[in-house]
């Protein structure tokens, strides 16, 4: 590998950030975000309104509010199903660059985290600099979640 770690994390940062801005974007523009988030506002509502009658044993609301959960979970996977479309579009070329950079990057340590971690394929254990190394897929999946958070707050994709 030709970069430091200060570098392959800048660049697979980056990387993560033009994902993540790609495929929000591409959501903003081919999704009604506004009629998304009322479904999901509506859904949240339900559920907290569910448990609260389970928890109060109130039968007669159970049951209307039974009734009205299908129609619900109809609109939810609607929404859902709207936004995976379009995430299929993104999925291919994503797919790509990921198989590329993991090349490119293999099992080096390509980030440095404060503390010791393995959870499933995710890692930092390998002492490195006061830290704990962490390889590409663990570096690139952080990055993305974090990105993808920040960057559909932003856009107003999340709710």
């Amino acid at each position: 590998m030709f970069l430091g770690i200060v570098e392959s994390s800048l660049l697979i940062f980056g990387v993560a950030l033009a994902s993540s801005l790609a495929s929000n974007f591409l959501i903003m523009k081919k999704v009604d975000l506004q009629a998304s988030n009322e479904v999901m506002k509506a859904y949240q509502e339900f559920v907290k309104e569910y448990r609260q009658a389970l928890s109060e044993g109130d039968r007669d609301r159970l049951e209307k509010l039974e009734k009205k959960q299908k129609q619900l979970q109809d609109l939810v996977m609607k929404v859902q199903m709207d936004r995976l479309k379009v995430s299929l579009y993104l999925l291919i070329p994503f797919l790509i660059l990921f198989y590329v950079l993991a090349m490119f990057f293999g099992s080096s340590t390509v980030a440095i985290s404060p503390f010791r971690f393995h959870i499933f394929y995710f890692v930092a254990y390998e002492p490195v600099r006061g830290g704990w190394g962490m390889n590409f897929v663990t570096w690139y999946v952080i990055s993305s979640l974090f990105t993808n958070t920040i960057i559909g707050k932003a856009m107003k994709v999340i709710p």
